[in-house]
């Protein structure tokens, strides 16, 4: 499970090669993104607005940022500089990941007596847990840092805790960055065949609270926090970081984009592109969703 270790920039950084200077030494355990949960985190900076939107933020102890910006990161924050911020903070993440036992410690994999799983279901030897009751159907696929709570249903198909695509573009070949993070599903949750559920990329877990239901055919990417009883039907598309209120309905081929965040019983009409934030209570239609009486309206004009 996650160790909640932290270690400082300057003892990352000392004996190694890379081209990252400490200017204010700070304690972390992830390197993440501006918007991420996971804390206490470093954040790669490369743009003046980059540093506006992490002092909005919570969680973050220090910036890796250019040389010219350093001056503008408050005292209050860490700050480490390199020529090239992302690439360095991939670095630090790539350290971070491979370093035993700081931010996960590993356990053999843990069935109850009482779960149900296929014969051919995929269950990882390590860093899985099944609680009582849970049915895990054929042809599943677990991967570790899967925590799967009572009573929950894994249809046929389904893979838990796939590498989310998080893609690394600052080297000549790019890569798919490692995995820090796992998946959290809560109680009495029912997801139905041939789902996608991926793991949170810089740590933390992606999460799916109480009862909440999927139909067949759902993808839910890495670091996405789903409420309690919310129900998303076949074939919806729900990228990075999205947050989904408690009650909420997604309909069916909907696409929500990164980062959105979907209010408490906020309803999401069929085939609904949503690429900004629906208020709690809001039906929400058509590509780029609005106000469902809005293009309703719509509709009648271009008819």
């Amino acid at each position: 499970m996650f160790t909640g270790k932290t270690i400082s920039l300057s003892s990352i950084l000392s004996g190694t090669s890379l081209e990252i200077q400490v200017l204010r030494d700070c304690d972390i355990a992830y390197v993440g993104k501006v918007p991420s949960r996971i804390e206490p985190r470093l954040v790669p900076c490369a743009k003046l607005e980059h540093i506006g939107e992490a002092l909005a933020q919570t969680g973050i102890a220090g910036v890796i940022t250019t040389p010219e910006l350093a001056a503008s990161v408050p005292q209050n924050l860490g700050l480490a500089i390199s020529t090239e911020p992302l690439r360095s903070a991939y670095s630090i993440h790539d350290f971070l990941c491979r370093k035993k036992d700081f931010q996960w410690v590993s356990f053999p994999t843990r069935i109850s007596a009482s779960a149900r799983v296929h014969p051919s279901a995929v269950i990882a030897e390590h860093d899985v847990v099944i609680g009582d009751n849970c049915i895990v159907h054929p042809s599943a696929i677990l991967f570790p840092r899967t925590i799967v709570d009572e009573g929950s249903s894994i249809g046929a198909g389904t893979v838990v805790g796939c590498d989310g695509f998080e893609v690394d573009t600052t080297n000549a070949a790019y890569r798919i960055l490692p995995q820090a993070g796992g998946v959290r599903i809560g109680r009495h949750v029912d997801i139905q065949a041939k789902c996608t559920v991926v793991r949170s990329t810089f740590g933390g877990f992606t999460e799916i609270g109480d009862e909440t239901k999927f139909d067949c055919q759902v993808h839910l990417a890495h670091d996405c926090h789903v409420g309690k009883r919310v129900r998303i039907t076949a074939c919806a598309e729900i990228s990075g970081r999205v947050e989904i209120g408690d009650n909420a309905y997604l309909g069916p081929n909907v696409s929500i984009s990164n980062g959105v965040r979907i209010g408490e019983r906020a309803h999401v009409t069929i085939g609904a592109v949503v690429t900004r934030d629906v208020p709690a209570g809001t039906r929400v239609s058509g590509n780029f969703a609005i106000e469902h009486a809005k293009w309703l309206n719509l509709m009648r004009k271009v008819r």
